[in-house]
């Protein structure tokens, strides 16, 4: 699969506004402080960047072969 670069450019905002979104509701909705929701999102930050890169070490070993 190739690298698309409006896909990814269009993913990353998409997801930044989904992240602005989240942030407001968790804190006005839910009444979470913004330390609480930093680290959820540091989190969930991490989680994903693992299994991106999970991902590309597989793709790129798996090609290989």
């Amino acid at each position: 699969m190739d690298f698309d670069p409006l896909a990814a450019l269009t993913a990353t905002g998409v997801a930044g506004y989904v992240a602005i979104v989240a942030g407001c509701l968790a804190r006005d909705e839910l009444g979470l402080s913004n330390g609480e929701i930093r680290g959820a999102a540091l989190l969930v930050a991490a989680l994903i960047g693992i299994l991106l890169a999970a991902n590309l070490l597989v793709g790129r070993h798996g090609s290989a072969e």
